[in-house]
């Protein structure tokens, strides 16, 4: 009877991921069939499978008539310099407040995790008058800094959940020979945490790259644009080519699922350590 029961859990079980999986994959797999297919083939028949499934016009119309290199090129830096800082920012207060004792440590721990409960998009007017006034609005500089800034509390999170986890021993031995606050994160806290390091340097890099609203807040010419911004331009130019569209955005959602697939196993060990006390 406990068998039955088990695999009857087990079946059940199988088919709920199944449908997940499915409903997860649908979307990309329409959007792939979707790109290789002429404007007339989709007006025929939305649902039917590409003619000819080596196809790609539609990908080299739009490295033509979008300058994809310089879209790419514009994302990679931006959201580059963007992780840089908000993980220069991120790490020494992440290991403070997980190994150091100071006066209103958690009251000021708890005061940036709420930040965490605020919509994002409250933060845009403040944000674009401020830049204004200093002069950055339609220069990189104010997508790098608005990224670096949304993403540290999350960081700082996640990486001090983690850090508590780490043995203190460790650290103790550090400064007995003589390591200060900068060298004991450097020698000993930064080699235990590559694996919380990765985990939210990809969310923090998937969701920059992902990110419309800023740079389309922030960014006023063409030249400064990112791939999600010139994907989303395809739309008001060629909103009836619906293929056309698709592929804008297939080829801006590839980079982040390389990503999810490549570092897949980093972000569950980053995960499951920060957890284990």
């Amino acid at each position: 009877m406990k068998s039955t029961v088990s695999l009857a859990g087990r079946i059940v079980i199988t088919g709920i991921l199944t449908i997940v999986a499915v409903s997860a994959l649908y979307p990309l797999f329409f959007m792939l069939v979707t790109s290789l297919r002429s404007q007339s083939e989709y007006i025929r028949d939305p649902l039917s499978l590409p003619a000819h499934w080596t196809d790609i016009d539609n990908y080299v119309a739009m490295v033509n008539r979008f300058d994809l290199p310089r879209l790419f090129a514009n994302s990679v830096v931006y959201v580059a310099v963007a992780w840089l800082i908000c993980l220069a920012v991120s790490l020494p207060a992440a290991f403070a407040f997980a190994k150091l004792e100071f006066p209103g440590r958690r009251a000021v721990f708890i005061a940036m995790i709420a930040t965490l409960a605020i919509p994002g998009i409250t933060f845009i007017i403040p944000d674009y008058v401020l830049l204004a006034d200093v002069g950055l609005i339609d220069s990189p500089i104010s997508v790098i800094l608005v990224w670096a800034a949304t993403g540290v509390p999350g960081t700082v999170f996640l990486l001090a959940a983690f850090m508590r986890a780490l043995p203190g021993d460790v650290i103790d031995a550090a400064a007995v020979d003589g390591a200060g606050y900068f060298q004991a994160m450097r020698r000993v806290i930064l080699p235990m945490s590559v694996p919380a390091i990765v985990t939210v340097t990809i969310f923090n890099v998937t969701g920059w790259w992902n990110d419309l609203l800023t740079p389309l807040v922030f960014l006023q010419s063409d030249q400064q644009a990112t791939v999600t911004l010139g994907a989303a331009t395809v739309v008001t130019r060629y909103g009836s080519d619906l293929p056309l569209l698709v592929t804008g955005l297939v080829l801006a959602a590839l980079p982040p699922v390389l990503v999810y697939i490549v570092a897949q196993r980093y972000i569950r060990r980053g995960l499951v350590l920060g957890a284990v006390r």
